[in-house]
């Protein structure tokens, strides 16, 4: 199934401004960062969402502002890759836009992740010994010791660690980081791309910041650079946060941006270009078989045109198999990949390829020119973003995307003799797409608890004349954001935070919550690259890897990367070298991996025979058996891992059919990650992590819904 789309261009309306707080005589702003600065200078508080399209300044929307106010500000971005690249634009901004003596040269950028915590600040605060020391050192000095403006760049994992007091120090583990409330605005970039839970601890924690005394903590703006928001985002906007909520493109975004097919008009900067859009199905994970089988001369055509082609894949080993196939075929050009594993040489790779075959490391945070696209999208997100890598030229270009068959089907009912706004793509694809992980029910059932375990922690540790206020303001805040119309009772919460206490303290107080990896020395890599936490189960079906016990590790990896082993330890599953991946079986796949019960499991198991009342528990150890009778390669040091996986404390959830059979009763889609139990009556499926707490959900859901049905109520 296919489907020929002509995509409309986006313009936006440039405007003389000469208040514009930039030096750069040229620089006409649009209109969203002309109406995002009016609210910074207008308004002591907001909660504002800038929607712009891609490509459209929305980093000069809040930069400019923030500069010219010269308050502390704290930028938070969903990759490491994407804080370093905004790191480079930022500091170019700075250097570039702004005068020298009055604004840009008295702002400070520092970035803080994992790498510069035990590497340059490491270096700086020799006499730190812990991430947290380190960065509180650093906030000290900077903050309460400097005379300038900061802009700090992290991510929302060390945001959420930091709110929550996990950068303890040596026997003081809820010891706070107080210079955090010394940010009077929040910047968060890319905010659609988070998951349901994900949005829900961000938002709630702000608010949280937000609403406290101005003596306490400086926060009153918060920015959100996203996607148009969602109708249940807009309605939490609006009645669960308490800053006032303002869409920055709502008041003026008919007559400021506009739709073009052929040149954009004078007076107004395309920001998006034409495209020729060939919309084609495949399944996930499978993009790579269609490129390589039935469209591959079709593959080798579109690659082998003049100017610079994109492929964007979803999988390590598709990025491989393809790289491989172009790589031979195409002799004329350079052909190179980068991924997880291949990102080293980065920026002399991004000069020199004609054809660049990669995955989701390149969809943000890594800044390059393309002429043509092909990519594959398993939900709208990650459309949206992979198609917006064609932003530099405004003549037409070309693209080709693989999609379920369902959502090509959504695109063939729309008649395509014009041109496809980029708004009603936007439309069709948020009914094309379904996110199994987006569901309302998480909110009251474990959004609701983790907000409330985090306002217990915060009432143990107050002073008791702000404890009860604390509790009271609390319980207002969980309400208002997880269950403002179902009359939800403390009792009811502690119904589910019963089962999972366990999960409350050790999984939810994590941004993203948990999973199972690895830590990878990979002797091939460069620098940071060459030792990497890393998905287990890929490792398991595709790589050519050998685990070890971690001193037996330690003494294989250099000794410039002992630190890294040190600071990544306690939350990876075994250690193992990587030497690529192993050659796919005669049927294209690699190994089969499945999870072993446990004594614990059987006993779980046991008491908790019935599917609906069965509830998600921490497990103490679990096992894995990899099956090479498909003729793939043994790795021989798994007992290795399985000891490792003896003392694992991950949260689990079971349900009593084989992976495909229940992704497909609850419409899970091929990204939601489950896996083989094998048990003595048949294979069950596993889910862990935060996803056993969305399984749980989707079986709730469908129980009760099962439930009212047989009630006779309309559903």
């Amino acid at each position: 199934m296919t489907a020929l789309i002509p995509l409309s261009g986006v313009e936006l309306r440039r405007h003389t401004d000469p208040s514009y707080p930039v030096a750069d005589s040229t620089f006409e702003p649009y209109a969203h960062q002309q109406d995002l600065r009016e609210l910074f200078a207008t308004q002591e508080s907001f909660l504002a969402v800038n929607d712009s399209p891609t490509g459209g300044g929305k980093t000069m929307s809040w930069l400019a502002p923030v500069v010219e106010r010269g308050e502390h500000t704290l930028g938070l971005y969903p990759t490491n890759a994407l804080i370093h690249d905004q790191e480079r634009n930022i500091r170019a901004e700075l250097s570039e836009k702004f005068p020298e003596t009055e604004l840009g040269e008295d702002a400070k950028l520092l970035t803080v992740t994992a790498d510069t915590l035990r590497g340059e600040y490491a270096e700086r605060f020799p006499k730190e010994t812990s991430n947290g020391a380190r960065l509180r050192r650093l906030l000290r000095e900077e903050i309460y010791h400097g005379s300038t403006q900061v802009i700090l760049l992290t991510n929302p994992d060390i945001f959420v660690m930091m709110r929550r007091s996990l950068y303890g120090r040596p026997g003081n583990p809820g010891a706070k980081l107080r210079a955090l409330n010394e940010f009077g605005t929040v910047v968060i970039d890319e905010f659609h791309r988070a998951g349901r839970k994900e949005q829900n601890t961000l938002l709630f924690l702000l608010d949280e910041m937000y609403d406290l005394p101005e003596y306490r903590c400086a926060l009153s703006r918060i920015v959100l650079l996203s996607a148009t928001p969602t109708d249940w985002l807009e309605d939490r906007f609006k009645s669960g946060m308490s800053p006032p909520y303002h869409r920055v493109t709502e008041r003026r975004g008919e007559i400021e941006q506009r739709p073009f097919d052929d040149n954009p008009s004078s007076g107004w900067g395309a920001v998006m270009p034409p495209v020729e859009l060939d919309v084609r199905s495949a399944s996930t994970f499978g993009t790579s078989e269609t490129l390589l089988g039935e469209d591959w001369d079709e593959t080798c055509d579109f690659a082998s045109k003049s100017g610079r082609t994109v492929f964007i894949l979803d999988g390590i080993r598709e990025v491989e198999d393809v790289y491989t196939c172009l790589d031979e075929r195409l002799d004329e050009q350079e052909v190179v990949r980068i991924d997880g594993f291949h990102r080293g040489d980065l920026e002399s790779k991004l000069n020199r390829f004609d054809v660049l075959v990669s995955n989701s490391a390149v969809e943000v945070g890594i800044d390059f020119t393309v002429d043509r696209l092909i990519f594959s999208a398993h939900d709208r997100a990650s459309f949206l973003q992979r198609l917006g890598r064609l932003r530099t030229e405004t003549v037409r270009q070309s693209a080709r995307c693989y999609v379920p068959p369902a959502v090509t089907a959504s695109l063939n009912e729309r008649s395509h003799t014009e041109s496809l706004e980029r708004d009603e793509l936007t439309r069709i694809l948020k009914d094309a797409y379904y996110d199994p992980r987006d569901r309302e029910s998480f909110d009251w059932r474990y959004s609701a608890a983790e907000a409330y375990h985090h306002l217990q922690r915060r009432a143990r540790d107050a002073n008791p004349e702000l404890e009860d206020e604390i509790r009271s303001e609390g319980w207002d805040r969980i309400t208002a954001h997880f269950a403002p119309d179902s009359g939800l009772t403390r009792e009811d919460l502690e119904r589910y935070i019963d089962p999972i206490e366990d999960a409350v303290e050790d999984t939810l107080k994590w941004y993203r919550g948990d999973s199972l990896q690895a830590l990878v020395y990979d002797p091939a890599g460069e620098g940071r690259e060459a030792i990497r936490a890393y998905n287990l189960f890929y490792l398991l079906r595709h790589g050519d890897i050998e685990f070890y016990p971690r001193k037996e590790f330690e003494q294989m990896v250099p000794e410039k990367h002992h630190a890294a082993i040190d600071n990544t330890a306690a939350y990876v599953t075994g250690f193992c070298t990587y030497h690529g991946t192993i050659p796919s079986n005669k049927d294209g796949y690699g190994r089969d991996v499945a999870l072993e019960p446990t004594p614990e499991l059987y006993r779980w198991l046991k008491t908790e025979e019935d599917r609906k009342g069965r509830k998600p528990r921490i497990v103490d150890d679990l096992s894995v058996e990899v099956d090479v009778n498909n003729g793939s390669r043994r790795i021989d040091s798994i007992e290795h891992l399985r000891e490792e996986m003896t003392d694992l404390d991950i949260l689990a959830y079971v349900v009593d059919d084989d992976p495909n059979a229940v992704k497909n009763q609850y419409d899970l889609g091929p990204f939601f990650f489950l896996y083989g139990l094998l048990m003595p009556n048949g294979l069950r499926s596993i889910a862990l992590g935060t996803d056993a707490l969305y399984l749980h959900c989707a079986v709730q859901d469908e129980a009760e819904s099962v439930d009212l049905e047989r009630f006779g109520v309309d559903i």
